[in-house]
């Protein structure tokens, strides 16, 4: 079981700690980071190792599940509610995704104030602060200057939750779109269009949210979007449950910001070269060990 908090640290002999990491781009300068080990102070293993056991990182316990309140919640308690439900819906031959991202967005809308000295990186308008990663599991927080966008990307084999925590942000929502008969494409098949090729998506939703208003998607629902920051900009609080590590991700699609067809939303896009050819290779190194 992994749980992050930090993204970049100094180690040192009193610190359990991974140099093992992986990162991505979502948007130019908006870089993700994921470590694949945990890093705590030795006091700090010592106290979590012996809370109850309704509070160690997600781990699913047997008896009564903790009844929910509308008090606010800490990030170790927000992992340990959803972990085993998202556990148990990637297991499923059947998954429910709009009940559990339901649930997600009650969760996140509660969490108390995460720490915020880590952003990164330095100077970018968007700065991602990565909190947590226990599969299938991961929280990001993003610091948004005002007015500034994170553009049309989508999420494969994940579905997301969105929380506003501070200012406003907008959220535009986008999905594959074929005409009446025609079937080409099947996004939990992996069915997707090539790179260079022209396909459409449709607009499904544009919302502003506001402090602890939130939104989510899934796999087969609005799983593109775009996210931009209001007049006094946003922190955001994203969480990401993964079905499929090996091809999970994010892919920008390029896009003119104009509907060719304004009545039915659609917009005619392509991947954007650089980001999928990133990810093409990333994919190739992990199914080539």
């Amino acid at each position: 079981m992994q749980f992050i908090r930090d993204q970049l640290f100094d180690a040192t002999n009193e610190e359990v700690c991974s140099v093992d990491s992986t990162e991505r781009e979502l948007d130019p300068g908006v870089i993700l980071r994921r470590r694949t080990a945990f890093r705590f102070g030795l006091g700090a293993l010592t106290t979590l190792l012996c809370m109850s056991p309704m509070n160690v990182l997600g781990q699913e316990v047997a008896g009564e599940s903790e009844k929910l309140n509308d008090e606010a919640i800490e990030l170790e308690t927000l992992i340990a509610r959803l972990r085993p439900e998202a556990r148990r819906m990637i297991s499923s031959d059947v998954p429910d995704e709009e009940v559990y991202i339901k649930r997600a967005i009650e969760e996140l809308t509660k969490l108390t104030e995460l720490e915020t000295n880590r952003f990164g990186p330095p100077g970018s308008p968007i700065q991602s602060d990565y909190q947590a990663w226990v599969f299938p599991v991961s929280l990001y927080q993003f610091r948004m200057e005002p007015n500034s966008v994170i553009h049309i990307h989508d999420h494969r084999d994940v579905n997301g939750a969105i929380s506003v925590r501070e200012g406003s942000a907008r959220i535009r929502s986008f999905d594959i779109f074929e005409e009446e008969g025609e079937k080409r494409w099947d996004v939990l098949a992996g069915k997707l269009p090539e790179k260079g090729e022209e396909f459409l998506i449709q607009e499904k939703g544009d919302v502003v949210l506001k402090e602890r208003q939130g939104v989510g998607l899934t796999r087969t629902r609005d799983n593109f979007h775009q996210v931009e920051a209001g007049p006094d900009g946003c922190l955001l609080y994203d969480l990401f449950t993964y079905f499929k590590l090996s091809a999970a991700g994010s892919h920008r699609v390029a896009w003119d910001g104009k509907h060719f067809d304004p009545n039915r939303k659609l917009c005619k896009v392509t991947w954007f070269s650089p980001d999928h050819e990133k990810q093409e290779s990333k994919q190739s190194e992990e199914d080539n060990g």
